[in-house]
């Protein structure tokens, strides 16, 4: 009887075995062509991604540090002088995030002092320029705060590039801007962007990107109704022409190339930001919204 038992369920057992050998190998391609997320379940543990620029437009302090105090995040700038960016986007986690504003020091005390503290909120596969502007100084107007501006930068084309412009310039009253190409053309009597005031951030523009022989597109700043003195007139950066072996480098000479320029005051004088040469003047800080296209194999 045991042995009849034993050839009635052998072919029974070996039918089993198949089918847990086929369950197996499915399972396996499956964990190859998926992969398992940090918790060793079926599928990929995704983070929800934004983007960010980080600029310290801060005129009258020193070096700063930008951190994402909420969760555990790589997103951030640190030891940041004044007219110091983050001229590329660099990815940050999508949610509410609370970010503090921390004075940068070897000595604990000092490092602990927290300058601003503020909560954004960052929605996934979206881009956001965050600026640090205003007076820290007590007394001083207007105060220190978070410009957060989305950006929705455009697609050139093929012989273009986008530009815009935000008046991040503490101090300076309402502005007049410009988009020139050489340091001899004339303003216009009717500005581009007229009477802006602190904190506006103008629309992108799509203009002709430059020829190697041309002069760089150019910020031209002077007070709101005026044509002279002129405040500020920056070059854009040119940029890199790609290769087989090299991306490009955005600029106002490669097609394709989307730019900010954020005007930023003078340094207060006596302070511990940086002072004299050009940080005597008004200024532009540029900062990279849209790469161009790839070109490398």
């Amino acid at each position: 009887m045991v042995e009849a038992h034993n050839e009635r369920y052998e072919p029974l057992s070996f039918e089993r075995a198949m089918k847990r050998f086929r369950l197996l190998s499915a399972c396996m391609l499956a964990f190859a062509l998926i992969g398992c997320d940090d918790d060793g379940v079926l599928g990929e543990n995704v983070i929800p991604l934004a983007s960010i620029h980080w600029v310290n437009a801060v005129p009258d302090t020193g070096e700063m540090d930008y951190r994402v105090v909420d969760i555990a995040s790589n997103a951030g700038m640190f030891d940041a002088v004044f007219r110091i960016s983050e001229m590329f986007p660099e990815p940050i986690e999508a949610g509410q995030r609370r970010i503090r504003a921390f004075m940068s020091s070897t000595d604990a005390a000092i490092a602990s002092t927290v300058m601003i503290d503020t909560t954004i909120t960052l929605t996934q596969n979206t881009a956001q320029t965050f600026i640090h502007t205003g007076f820290t100084r007590p007394g001083q107007t207007p105060g220190d705060v978070i410009l957060l501006v989305p950006e929705a930068p455009p697609t050139p084309g093929a012989a273009a590039i986008g530009v815009r412009v935000i008046h991040a310039g503490a101090g300076m009253g309402n502005v007049d801007v410009n988009v020139t190409r050489r340091a001899a053309d004339t303003l216009p009597d009717m500005a581009l962007f007229a009477n802006v005031a602190y904190g506006g951030a103008m629309g992108y523009l799509t203009v002709p990107s430059d020829t190697v022989g041309a002069d760089s597109v150019r910020i031209v700043v002077t007070a709101a109704g005026t044509k002279t003195p002129v405040l500020v007139t920056l070059k854009a950066p040119a940029g890199s022409a790609g290769t087989s072996t090299t991306n490009p480098i955005a600029g106002a000479r490669i097609a394709g190339s989307v730019l900010t320029a954020i005007v930023v005051p003078a340094s207060v004088v006596g302070s511990a930001a940086p002072q004299g040469g050009a940080f005597a003047a008004p200024g532009v800080v540029y900062l990279v919204d849209r790469r161009p296209p790839n070109t490398a194999n």
